[in-house]
Parts: structure tokens; sequence; C-alpha cells
């Protein structure tokens, strides 16, 4: 059976490790999820304490930098990060890093691949930047989880499959977020959970509606949107999925209505959810 975690943002990426640990510990969960550029710039060394003195793991660390960028020193800037925030994963005992592929598409002037950018060029710099930072994984035994990201190079199942064909290693694998392929029209979760299959390092809980482009989708609440998450986590458990199913909450309309602007409600409210369609 696989585990549920929680990924922090807002206000609780401020909180001491012994708050942020025992919030979401005592809301039902088995994991919580950190993003790197956060967790790295203030003292990290201490995080195994935490997971063991709370019996809470981290699941996974978002190493999410650019790859698709027009300036070189921005470019060697994002893969050198990358690197090193794989490093310190490796430090911590942290197994997982997630890993996008680029371009940003909600930066304020976005480059577009095939307008600002050509499809070759992006993907040269794609299998560059993952040539360099998979020697940097393989040596240190962190697996990479490749989300694809709605408007970026590897958006949907299809593009981050032919990334994935380009390399040959055990450390590369993928971040399974259905709401991103729903906005492609790929709807099929049992399809997507069992191409995938031993691939699946790890897995975001978020729902979709919409179609991928600024301004025409939302994150909804789970069960809102497009994701099939009754066959979603069913399959999870057919082919056997012992990692991680984190909660990614980007319902920004709603928690800034219903909760003016705080995330930390979401921790017990989408745990309940989540027990709906498990149970």
């Amino acid at each position: 059976m696989f585990k549920l975690g929680f990924l922090a943002n807002g206000e609780m990426l401020s909180w001491d490790y012994d708050k942020l640990f025992s919030f979401v510990k005592n809301a039902g969960y088995d994991c919580v999820e950190l993003i790197g550029d956060v967790i790295f710039t203030r003292e990290y060394k201490d995080l195994p304490k935490y997971e063991e003195k709370y019996g809470l793991k981290i699941s996974e660390v978002l190493a999410q930098h650019d790859f698709v960028v027009t300036d070189e020193a921005e470019y060697k800037n994002s893969v050198d990060t990358v690197c090193e925030q794989i490093r310190k994963c490796a430090d911590i005992g942290v197994d997982t890093a997630n890993l996008f592929t680029g371009p940003v598409p909600w930066n304020a002037n976005p480059l577009i691949v095939g307008r600002g950018i050509s499809q070759e060029k992006a993907w040269s710099l794609v299998l560059g930047a993952f040539d360099k930072v998979l020697k940097v994984a393989e040596e240190r035994r962190v697996k990479i989880a490749v989300e694809n990201v709605w408007g970026m190079l590897a958006h949907d199942f299809y593009t981050n499959k032919y990334l994935q064909s380009r390399f040959d290693s055990p450390y590369l694998g993928v971040n399974l977020d259905p709401s991103h392929d729903v906005l492609y029209g790929n709807t099929d979760m049992a399809f997507l959970v069992k191409s995938w299959g031993e691939k699946i390092f790890h897995v975001h809980i978020k729902d979709a509606v919409g179609v991928a482009a600024p301004g025409k989708f939302v994150f909804p609440l789970i069960g809102e949107g497009c994701v099939d998450f009754k066959t979603f986590f069913s399959t999870l458990k057919e082919i056997g999925y012992e990692g991680c199913a984190s909660v990614e909450f980007e319902s920004w309309a709603y928690r800034n209505a219903a909760w003016h602007g705080e995330h930390a409600p979401a921790v017990a409210e989408m745990k309940k959810l989540i027990d709906l369609f498990i149970n």
C-alpha cells in the first residue's frame, strides 16, 4: 500500500521543523514533501532527526529549476543548482528529487517553445542538463522523479516518455501528477499508471479541469476536476506501488476565499477527501 504525504507550501514554509513535522504527522500523513530552494537556504542537516522524532519520512525534495532558457549563465546556474541540491538530498538521506524541464510558463514573459526557442534547441538544452544531473544522481544514489508540467517541454505522458527514452538509468523515473495529463486530454488513469509502472518514483495528488493554456484551467479540490481518483488510487494499489502519494494543494482561489490565504488548513481537509477515494 502506498503512503500519503503533503507538500508544505505557503506560510508553512516559514515554520520551524518541529511545528511542520508534528502538524503534518498529527493530520494522519506518513510523509512530508519539501522544496529545495527553501530548505537548503536554512539549516537542513538536522532534518533526519525530525524524521526519526515524528516517524514522518521526507518523501522527496523539489529541485525544480528551468533548463529551457536562452541565457547561458542562467542555464549553467540551473544545472549547477540542481546538481548541488541532489548532493544535499543524499547528505540527509532523501532518496528522491523532483525535477521538471522548463520553460516555466508562469513567468511574466514566458519563453514558448516553437516561438522564442526551437523545439530542437529546447530538447538539446534539456538533454544536456539531464546528462549532467543524472550522473550526479547515480553517483549519490538519488532517484530523479521527472514531473511533466503544463506548458513545459515535457508536459504530458508522451513528452515525458520521450525524455525517459533517451536515457537508460535505474535512477530516472517520474513523479506522476495526473492533473497535468488531464489538461492535455489524457484522462485514462489506469493507462497512465500501468504504462509508467515501476518508473513511478513519487506521486502528486492534484485534480484539474480545463485546457493547458494560461487562464483556462484550475486545480480544484480533488474530485471536482477530471481526474478519476478512484481508478487512479486503485491502479496504484494494483501495480504494487508502495511509495508516497503526496498532496500538492494548488486551489488558490479556494484557499484565499475559505482560509484567508493560509495553506495549513488544506492539510487536514485534503486528508478527509483522499480517504473518501481510497476507502
